[in-house]
């Protein structure tokens, strides 16, 4: 395990290709002409919809109705697309990156992220898959496969009462990961990780508001210090009576997300149940999504200390909300003792008693009690005057608070260099000076803690002093509320072209006074923000997962089988007919001249191929694609053609993992921007539903269970 260091920050994004861009400005145009239409759609047939239901965010899977009024801009900007620019915009800073990316993909290692420090650590699969392996085994158990099909099936009845079955898919097949404490003593001799488990239920989307709406009314009812930000904390501290006779008790909750039982979370519902009406659909909603499993080498597991499958995950929708409802109830406990001079932020723990030592010593008891009760584990200090809570360290000595930063994480910022909108890169250094004057009590505080946060933007490329400048309150300007369309372009500083600028043009000259949609389709309700491209920290978890997956499948004696055809010189690509995943092209000879086709297929090629042979010589199916009408015409009118089929790309299809598609991607890429590749293909595509992920639909999900029922 060796240690390695960047020395910027991973949240930097290098530039791409022009190919991985146009693919993204797609995606991006695609969604946004989606939410566009189905806007219009509503705005035109206001009685459309005889019912309306609590979506709880989940978009509808149904392709939008083409609307005649949009044509104009769906055409100008698809122009706009294809009519892309770049340009080779080079920096020294750029340079670096990709030179690193180059040596991280080439090399064979995984690179490893630090828990709370900016630090990774290159690791061989081997060693990386036994670490994973100790952490997964100390907690978890192998689980039957039959406990995932009845998670989705409990789920889909749910999804079903709420009519989101069609919108909801089934719990995402995400691997466990992870990362390593090396700020824990005797790191190097003995590793400790923390374990991620990414895995989760989409029902937890649903609890996740609910449990807000719960939480919001408990802290409202009993004036709860659970804090949300370091700002709150702040506050708190400002209105601590006599601080020289006051010491902190601050205390830490050891595991809390996975500690939370089933019992404890029931025992905070009811205590929540006082301050608000929870159905028993909505208790049951926030149960069900707790039932969770971990994923580790393709196979489920299971918490050891728990038969139904409850756990609170790190990662899961709700988790935090979770944590709250549960510190809502130890508060509660905590106030009937100590008052309101306790808070609470996720699983850190701080209060302020004017005690005697002794006195605070028999309340750290008493604290550990409660903790206790709850099945939940504390690690507590009493009597200081001193503490580093969060990310600011706070003196009752001194009256006085300031910025804190963890022992060895060294500072780092976006470069100035990096491939971010300008908007971000011109705003950073302003809000670093916001947040240090924000968390330093006067002047002089900051000036002695600015110096390593003046170093990393100096680092970074800034030309920016820090200086003190705490934040007024100022009296915000009421605005009116309008809802508005995003379109949220990729940004990339290889890009020539003022993307922003002639899509104002475009929607300006689109929709003049005579087009009915105007009123919801102007420069006030359709607004442009830039989205960003895949920064260095997803590129090595990207590296990681490929570097993961080529150790665990080396190259064995047996190949796969390419083809099965009778006649190997009969196959249509050459012994290949086998191929899955890909995009593949017609092209038609004939005395007319060449014409080409393009299409995609997630299962085998000769699948898609004996379809499409079908439908040359069904007249029922001539009108299935472009590529049989073409094909039709020259057998009416008696023309001898030829078709040789070939294979374009091989693309990943959807995948509820990471919710894109990008074979359906690929293909409207290669029908927009290279138009001579498909002369058949009349449709552009850019509107279409992905049809690859009704397969994850829960509504789909009883006919997935039963095939793969068996371990």
């Amino acid at each position: 395990m060796e240690k390695v260091s960047f020395d910027y920050s991973t949240k930097n994004i290098p530039t791409t290709t022009r190919t991985n861009y146009t693919k993204r400005l797609i995606e991006k145009t695609e969604l946004f002409l989606k939410r566009l239409r189905w806007r219009a759609f509503f705005y035109l047939n206001p009685n459309a919809t005889s019912k309306s239901i609590n979506t709880y965010g989940f978009k509808s899977r149904n392709s939008p109705p083409p609307i005649p009024e949009l044509k104009d801009f769906e055409d100008k900007l698809l122009k706009l697309t294809q009519s892309i620019e770049f340009t080779n915009n080079t920096t020294d800073f750029q340079k670096k990156m990709k030179s690193d990316i180059k040596d991280i993909k080439e090399s064979n290692t995984m690179y490893v992220k630090a828990d709370k420090t900016s630090n990774f650590y290159k690791m061989n699969p081997a060693s990386y898959d036994k670490l994973l392996t100790n952490n997964v085994t100390k907690t978890y158990k192998l689980a039957d496969t039959s406990l995932e099909i009845n998670i989705n099936e409990e789920a889909k009845s749910i999804a079903e009462h709420l009519e989101l079955d069609d919108r909801i898919e089934t719990m995402a097949k995400r691997e466990a990961f992870i990362t390593l404490k090396d700020h824990k003593p005797n790191f190097q001799n003995n590793p400790s990780c923390r374990l991620i488990n990414p895995a989760k239920s989409e029902i937890g989307q649903i609890s996740k508001q609910i449990l807000d709406r719960i939480n919001s009314k408990i802290i409202k009812a009993n004036n709860t210090n659970l804090w949300k930000n370091t700002n709150s904390v702040i506050n708190w501290f400002k209105n601590i009576n006599n601080k020289t006779k006051t010491h902190f008790i601050c205390f830490d909750v050891v595991e809390f997300y996975p500690s939370i039982t089933e019992r404890t979370l029931n025992e905070a519902l009811d205590f929540a149940s006082k301050f608000d009406n929870i159905t028993r659909e909505e208790r049951n909603i926030i149960i069900h999504a707790k039932k969770s499993l971990l994923y580790h080498e393709e196979r489920p597991w299971s918490k050891r200390s728990s038969e139904t499958s409850f756990d609170v995950t790190m990662g899961s929708y709700d988790g935090a909300e979770t944590c709250e409802l549960v510190g809502c109830l130890l508060l509660s406990k905590l106030q009937a003792k100590l008052g309101n001079n306790i808070g609470l932020y996720r699983d850190d723990g701080l209060a302020a008693l004017d005690q005697t030592p002794r006195k605070i010593e028999q309340t750290k008891k008493e604290i550990c009690k409660i903790f206790k009760q709850l099945d939940l584990k504390v690690t507590i200090e009493a009597n200081k005057k001193v503490v580093d809570f969060l990310d600011v360290t706070l003196n009752l000595t001194e009256n006085s608070y300031s910025p804190y930063n963890k022992p060895n994480n060294i500072p780092q910022y976006v470069h100035s260099k990096s491939n971010h909108p300008p908007t971000i890169i011109r705003n950073i250094p302003e809000g670093i000076n916001k947040r240090l004057s924000q968390i330093s009590s006067n002047e002089e505080i900051f000036n002695k803690a600015t110096k390593p946060y003046q170093t990393a933007l100096n680092n970074s490329g800034y030309d920016y002093q820090l200086k003190y400048n705490p934040e007024e309150n100022k009296n915000q300007k009421r605005q009116r509320s309008r809802q508005i369309t995003w379109y949220n372009p990729p940004f990339d500083l290889t890009v020539k072209t003022n993307i922003g600028q002639q899509f104002l043009s475009i929607l300006n000259h689109s929709f003049p006074q005579t087009n009915p949609l105007r009123k919801i389709f102007n420069k006030n309700t359709v607004k442009l923000s830039y989205s960003c491209m895949p920064n260095l920290k997803n590129i090595i978890d990207s590296n990681n997962k490929n570097v993961q997956t080529t150790a665990k499948n080396k190259p064995e004696a047996t190949k796969e089988k390419t083809c099965n055809c009778r006649k190997p010189n009969t196959c249509p690509l050459k012994g290949n007919c086998l191929a899955k995943s890909v995009i593949y092209q017609a092209t038609v000879t004939s005395e007319h001249g060449t014409e080409t086709y393009v299409g995609l297929t997630e299962t085998e090629f000769k699948t898609r191929y004996n379809n499409h042979k079908t439908s040359f010589n069904n007249p029922s199916k001539k009108l299935a694609t472009e590529l049989s009408k073409y094909i039709w015409q020259l057998k009416e009118t008696n023309t001898d053609y030829t078709i040789d089929w070939s294979i374009i790309a091989t693309a990943k299809p959807y995948s509820n993992t990471n919710k894109r598609c990008s074979l359906c991607i690929y293909e409207k890429y290669i029908i927009i921007c290279k138009p001579n590749l498909a002369t058949l293909n009349k449709r552009n595509e850019l509107v279409n539903t992905c049809r690859h992920n009704n397969k994850f639909l829960l509504r789909n999900s009883q006919k997935r269970s039963t095939k793969h029922s068996n371990p």
